[in-house]
Protein backbone atom coordinates (compact mmCIF):
# COMPACT_ATOMS: atom_id res chain seq x y z
CA UNK A 1 0.00 0.00 0.00
CA UNK A 2 1.30 3.44 -0.99
CA UNK A 3 -0.27 6.62 0.41
CA UNK A 4 1.06 9.84 -1.20
CA UNK A 5 1.23 12.84 1.13
CA UNK A 6 1.88 16.53 0.68
CA UNK A 7 3.83 16.42 3.95
CA UNK A 8 7.30 14.86 4.01
CA UNK A 9 7.96 12.57 6.97
CA UNK A 10 11.54 12.03 8.10
CA UNK A 11 12.01 9.26 10.66
CA UNK A 12 15.08 9.92 12.79
CA UNK A 13 15.60 6.37 13.99
CA UNK A 14 17.81 5.22 16.82
CA UNK A 15 20.40 2.64 15.61
CA UNK A 16 18.98 -0.06 17.92
CA UNK A 17 15.53 0.45 16.42
CA UNK A 18 16.94 0.39 12.90
CA UNK A 19 19.13 -2.69 13.28
CA UNK A 20 17.40 -4.93 15.80
CA UNK A 21 13.68 -4.25 16.00
CA UNK A 22 11.64 -6.73 13.93
CA UNK A 23 8.34 -5.00 14.65
CA UNK A 24 9.55 -1.45 13.98
CA UNK A 25 6.53 0.42 12.71
CA UNK A 26 8.74 3.30 11.59
CA UNK A 27 10.05 1.05 8.83
CA UNK A 28 6.50 0.02 8.00
CA UNK A 29 5.46 3.67 7.84
CA UNK A 30 8.29 4.43 5.43
CA UNK A 31 7.23 1.50 3.21
CA UNK A 32 3.69 2.93 3.00
CA UNK A 33 4.54 6.62 2.55
CA UNK A 34 6.40 7.51 -0.68
CA UNK A 35 7.13 11.01 0.64
CA UNK A 36 9.18 9.76 3.59
CA UNK A 37 12.68 8.68 4.51
CA UNK A 38 14.60 7.06 7.37
CA UNK A 39 17.83 8.47 8.76
CA UNK A 40 19.43 6.43 11.52
CA UNK A 41 21.85 7.91 14.00
CA UNK A 42 22.01 8.80 17.68
CA UNK A 43 23.37 12.32 17.28
CA UNK A 44 22.14 14.21 14.20
CA UNK A 45 24.10 17.41 14.82
CA UNK A 46 26.56 16.75 11.99
CA UNK A 47 24.25 14.62 9.84
CA UNK A 48 24.54 15.99 6.30
CA UNK A 49 21.08 14.90 5.17
CA UNK A 50 19.32 16.36 8.21
CA UNK A 51 21.22 19.63 7.92
CA UNK A 52 20.40 19.81 4.22
CA UNK A 53 16.71 19.54 5.06
CA UNK A 54 17.04 22.20 7.74
CA UNK A 55 18.88 24.66 5.51
CA UNK A 56 16.62 24.28 2.46
CA UNK A 57 14.55 27.50 2.21
CA UNK A 58 11.77 25.56 0.48
CA UNK A 59 11.18 23.50 3.63
CA UNK A 60 9.30 24.33 6.82
CA UNK A 61 10.84 21.79 9.20
CA UNK A 62 9.15 20.86 12.48
CA UNK A 63 9.68 18.24 15.16
CA UNK A 64 6.69 16.06 16.07
CA UNK A 65 7.26 15.93 19.82
CA UNK A 66 4.71 16.47 22.62
CA UNK A 67 5.26 18.98 25.38
CA UNK A 68 4.36 22.37 26.77
CA UNK A 69 6.08 24.25 23.93
CA UNK A 70 4.50 22.27 21.10
CA UNK A 71 1.62 23.63 19.02
CA UNK A 72 -1.34 21.26 18.94
CA UNK A 73 -2.47 20.75 15.35
CA UNK A 74 -5.70 19.10 16.54
CA UNK A 75 -6.66 22.37 18.25
CA UNK A 76 -5.90 24.52 15.22
CA UNK A 77 -2.74 26.02 16.75
CA UNK A 78 -0.81 25.49 13.49
CA UNK A 79 -2.46 26.53 10.23
CA UNK A 80 -1.49 26.62 6.51
CA UNK A 81 -0.64 30.32 6.66
CA UNK A 82 2.50 29.45 8.63
CA UNK A 83 3.89 27.49 5.67
CA UNK A 84 3.50 30.02 2.90
CA UNK A 85 4.72 28.22 -0.21
CA UNK A 86 7.08 25.92 1.70
CA UNK A 87 6.76 22.17 2.15
CA UNK A 88 6.00 20.89 5.63
CA UNK A 89 8.77 18.49 6.69
CA UNK A 90 8.01 16.57 9.86
CA UNK A 91 10.85 14.99 11.85
CA UNK A 92 9.99 12.12 14.20
CA UNK A 93 12.34 10.67 16.81
CA UNK A 94 11.82 6.92 16.58
CA UNK A 95 12.92 4.98 19.67
CA UNK A 96 12.22 4.44 23.36
CA UNK A 97 11.57 7.49 25.52
CA UNK A 98 15.06 7.16 26.96
CA UNK A 99 16.65 6.88 23.52
CA UNK A 100 14.53 9.68 22.05
CA UNK A 101 15.38 12.04 24.91
CA UNK A 102 19.07 11.29 24.48
CA UNK A 103 18.85 11.74 20.70
CA UNK A 104 17.21 15.12 21.18
CA UNK A 105 19.69 16.19 23.84
CA UNK A 106 22.67 15.30 21.66
CA UNK A 107 21.25 16.71 18.42
CA UNK A 108 21.74 20.42 18.97
CA UNK A 109 20.54 21.25 15.45
CA UNK A 110 17.03 20.12 16.49
CA UNK A 111 16.78 22.20 19.66
CA UNK A 112 15.28 25.34 18.15
CA UNK A 113 12.90 23.72 15.69
CA UNK A 114 9.18 24.47 15.99
CA UNK A 115 7.41 21.56 17.69
CA UNK A 116 4.03 20.13 16.78
CA UNK A 117 1.80 17.62 18.53
CA UNK A 118 -1.73 16.25 18.18
CA UNK A 119 -4.45 14.99 20.50
CA UNK A 120 -4.83 11.19 20.17
CA UNK A 121 -8.29 10.20 19.01
CA UNK A 122 -8.08 6.43 19.51
CA UNK A 123 -6.23 4.01 21.73
CA UNK A 124 -3.25 2.08 20.42
CA UNK A 125 -3.89 -1.18 18.61
CA UNK A 126 -0.29 -2.31 18.99
CA UNK A 127 -1.18 -5.46 20.89
CA UNK A 128 2.20 -7.20 20.63
CA UNK A 129 3.98 -4.34 22.40
CA UNK A 130 3.17 -3.01 25.84
CA UNK A 131 2.37 0.66 26.27
CA UNK A 132 2.47 2.53 29.59
CA UNK A 133 -0.79 4.24 28.68
CA UNK A 134 -3.59 3.38 26.19
CA UNK A 135 -2.96 6.67 24.35
CA UNK A 136 0.75 5.96 23.79
CA UNK A 137 0.87 5.21 20.09
CA UNK A 138 3.14 3.38 17.68
CA UNK A 139 4.94 5.40 15.02
CA UNK A 140 2.54 4.32 12.29
CA UNK A 141 -0.52 5.08 14.44
CA UNK A 142 0.96 8.46 15.37
CA UNK A 143 1.51 9.34 11.72
CA UNK A 144 -2.01 8.20 10.83
CA UNK A 145 -3.67 10.31 13.54
CA UNK A 146 -1.36 13.25 12.82
CA UNK A 147 -2.32 13.10 9.14
CA UNK A 148 -5.99 13.19 10.17
CA UNK A 149 -5.29 16.35 12.21
CA UNK A 150 -3.34 17.95 9.36
CA UNK A 151 -6.15 17.16 6.92
CA UNK A 152 -8.82 18.58 9.22
CA UNK A 153 -7.03 21.93 9.32
CA UNK A 154 -6.15 22.18 5.63
CA UNK A 155 -2.48 21.24 5.91
CA UNK A 156 -2.77 17.96 4.04
CA UNK A 157 -4.73 16.55 1.10
CA UNK A 158 -7.52 14.15 2.02
CA UNK A 159 -6.40 10.55 1.91
CA UNK A 160 -7.28 7.08 3.14
CA UNK A 161 -5.05 7.39 6.18
CA UNK A 162 -6.89 4.61 8.01
CA UNK A 163 -5.41 2.33 5.35
CA UNK A 164 -2.16 2.39 7.35
CA UNK A 165 -3.86 0.08 9.85
CA UNK A 166 -4.07 -2.79 7.36
CA UNK A 167 -0.31 -3.48 7.01
CA UNK A 168 0.11 -2.64 10.71
CA UNK A 169 -2.35 -5.32 11.79
CA UNK A 170 -0.96 -7.78 9.23
CA UNK A 171 2.55 -7.27 10.63
CA UNK A 172 1.30 -8.04 14.13
CA UNK A 173 -0.45 -11.20 12.98
CA UNK A 174 2.76 -12.32 11.27
CA UNK A 175 4.66 -11.82 14.54
CA UNK A 176 2.04 -13.80 16.48
CA UNK A 177 2.07 -16.63 13.95
CA UNK A 178 5.87 -16.76 14.01
CA UNK A 179 5.90 -16.94 17.81
CA UNK A 180 3.79 -20.10 17.65
CA UNK A 181 6.05 -21.81 15.09
CA UNK A 182 8.89 -23.76 16.81
CA UNK A 183 10.98 -23.60 13.65
CA UNK A 184 11.12 -19.79 13.78
CA UNK A 185 13.79 -19.56 16.45
CA UNK A 186 14.64 -15.96 15.64
CA UNK A 187 11.22 -14.88 16.95
CA UNK A 188 9.97 -14.92 20.52
CA UNK A 189 8.43 -18.23 21.55
CA UNK A 190 5.05 -18.65 23.16
CA UNK A 191 1.87 -16.65 23.11
CA UNK A 192 1.44 -12.92 23.58
CA UNK A 193 -0.45 -11.88 26.69
CA UNK A 194 -3.62 -9.85 26.40
CA UNK A 195 -3.04 -6.09 26.86
CA UNK A 196 -5.46 -5.97 29.81
CA UNK A 197 -3.51 -8.73 31.64
CA UNK A 198 -0.13 -7.01 31.55
CA UNK A 199 1.64 -5.39 34.50
CA UNK A 200 1.96 -1.62 33.90
CA UNK A 201 5.37 -0.43 32.76
CA UNK A 202 7.44 2.05 34.71
CA UNK A 203 7.31 5.52 33.18
CA UNK A 204 11.02 5.63 32.36
CA UNK A 205 10.66 2.54 30.17
CA UNK A 206 7.90 3.86 27.97
CA UNK A 207 8.36 4.58 24.29
CA UNK A 208 7.83 7.81 22.44
CA UNK A 209 7.10 5.92 19.24
CA UNK A 210 7.27 2.15 18.72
Amino acid sequence: MKLPTRTRFVLLMHPMEFKREKAATGKLSHACLPNSEIIWEENFTENKRVNALLSDPHNYVVLLYPGDHAKNVSKGEFLPEALGDRQLVVLLLDGTWACAKKMLKLSTNLHHLPRLMFTPTAQSQFHIKQQPDPLCLSTIESIMQFLDALTEHGLEERGEWQGLMKPFMAMQQYQIDASLDPSRKSYRAGTYSRPEDRVPLRVNNRKLFF
